[in-house]
């Protein structure tokens, strides 16, 4: 069987147990970086030698604005071609993972993520000022730690203001041209937020339900 027809089945195995988005994002990989390369050699013929070379060739590659590609996103595309050879090896009776026996390419964890202090905050509202949803939503998303998807699914029932807290257990994204409301990005993402006081009360004046439309 060629590589490209048993992406259809691995897809399709795939499709119904993992969440819309991580879906699409695992299907355009496939698309991009792996079936140029793989799509019609047949899945038994695929070498170590071979996975090598298509590592090469990723490293290589670069975006539109000329940058490499992160190692992040190396590590990423690359473990990829790895669950797509692993599902043949364990329900399809493929004998070997040669992406496994090739070794990885890039790492794990991206560069250390970097602040604004209070004061750079304190700067960049001043110029969303006139703006005054923007305003607000950047106060919550600063203030609270929370994703951005996070915020835009927020309704006026995940405020709490008797005790000031904020319910997080959701998450908004465009998907397919479609706005699709999904569960947070992990289980421990669903969770209890306590607000400052002064955010609290400036939540009181912001029509919630408009955050989608950011």
């Amino acid at each position: 069987m060629a590589f490209g027809s048993f992406v259809e089945i691995y897809l399709n195995d795939l499709e119904s147990r993992i969440k819309k988005n991580t879906f699409l994002t695992k299907k355009h990989i496939i698309e991009t970086k792996l079936l140029p390369y793989f799509g019609k050699r047949k899945l038994d013929e695929i070498r170590t030698a071979d996975a090598i070379r298509w590592q090469n060739e990723m490293m290589k590659l670069s975006k539109a604005n000329g940058e490499l590609f992160s190692p992040t996103y190396l590590k990423t595309i690359h473990n990829q071609l790895s669950a797509i050879l692993n599902h043949a090896v364990n329900f399809y009776g493929l004998k070997d993972n040669v992406a496994r026996k090739a070794g990885y390419i890039g790492k794990k964890e991206s560069g250390e993520m970097e602040f604004w202090t209070q004061n750079e905050f304190q700067a960049f509202l001043e110029c969303v000022a006139d703006k005054s949803l923007s305003y607000y939503a950047f106060e919550i998303l600063y203030w609270t730690g929370i994703r951005e998807g996070e915020l835009r699914a927020l309704t006026p029932k995940d405020f709490d203001f008797q005790k000031n807290t904020l319910q997080i257990n959701k998450s908004y994204q465009r998907l397919e041209g479609e706005d699709v409301i999904t569960e947070p990005k992990t289980p421990k993402s669903n969770r209890i937020i306590v607000m400052p006081d002064f955010l609290a009360i400036e939540m009181h004046c912001v029509p919630i339900s408009d955050l989608s439309n950011l």
